[in-house]
């Protein structure tokens, strides 16, 4: 339970409808329905938006219609939306193949406002906030959590991401998706003698071994972050999920 004066937040990433883990899904939703956070931060590839990669279909793996991925990726919103007083999406590599598709083919920019995330997941949403992952002004799409921490889908997928992510951001923590690890630097804020800024990876709600196979196994973890938002300091946690349950920092147990 948070402290007085301070606020929750919870955020998940990569849950890539429609590969997504459905066990995962809902412990994640069922351990919202309990905190009932200030805010909930989605860190992007919401959807895998696979119908228009690039690269061709993945064999065996059946496709899905993109609209009914919209209609599955709307429902966990609405879900989540019920239980916080803030949702903030943040737009990840895979919506973005909507505008790299919509910028090459004329029937996409025909069809764009019918089919972008951007447009088709906030539609209708009040308290919502929807940062694009491209930027046209020269800056970095972002969403401020509040003076301290931001939220970004990720900046790299290197294996030490997430110590990147920190000494990229320049004095701010910072947490993020995209490697679909789990994982956390820490670090004394030499800024502020006392304090630290950390980086944070929230793993990913997805199903944990990648369709497309590469023959080795993966770090992939499903977990979320949970934080703790004081007036001058922050705490962050990262929840794992293990197979249909999690544990939060109170001992709760949180089950599918």
């Amino acid at each position: 339970m948070a402290k007085a004066h301070s606020k929750t937040m919870l955020a998940f990433g990569d849950v890539h409808i429609p590969h997504h883990n459905p066990r995962a899904v809902e412990v994640f939703c069922r351990a919202a329905e309990r905190l009932r956070p200030d805010l909930i931060v989605c860190l992007g590839d919401l959807l895998d938006c696979g119908q228009f990669s690039t690269h061709p279909p993945t064999h065996g793996v059946p496709e899905t219609d993109y609209v009914d991925d919209l209609r599955e990726a709307n429902a966990l919103l609405d879900r989540l939306q019920t239980v916080c007083d803030r949702l903030a999406i943040v737009e990840g590599n895979h919506e973005y193949r909507l505008d790299r598709w919509a910028a090459v083919a004329a029937e996409g920019r025909g069809a764009y406002s019918m089919l972008a995330p951007r447009i088709r997941l906030t539609k209708g949403r009040s308290k919502c906030t929807y940062v694009p992952y491209g930027s046209a002004d020269g800056r970095y799409p972002h969403y401020a959590v509040n003076s301290r921490i931001i939220a970004v889908h990720g900046w790299s997928y290197a294996r030490h991401a997430t110590k990147n992510h920190l000494q990229i951001s320049q004095g701010k923590s910072v947490i993020h998706g995209h490697t679909h690890r789990a994982d956390a630097c820490i670090i004394q804020n030499i800024w502020s003698p006392g304090k630290v800024v950390q980086a944070r990876s929230a793993g990913c709600l997805c199903k944990p071994i990648p369709l497309y196979g590469t023959g080795r196994p993966v770090e992939w973890v499903n977990a979320f972050i949970l934080g703790y938002l004081g007036r001058r300091s922050d705490t962050l946690y990262t929840i794992p999920i293990m197979d249909n349950r999690c544990i939060l920092p109170d001992g709760v147990e949180v089950a599918a």
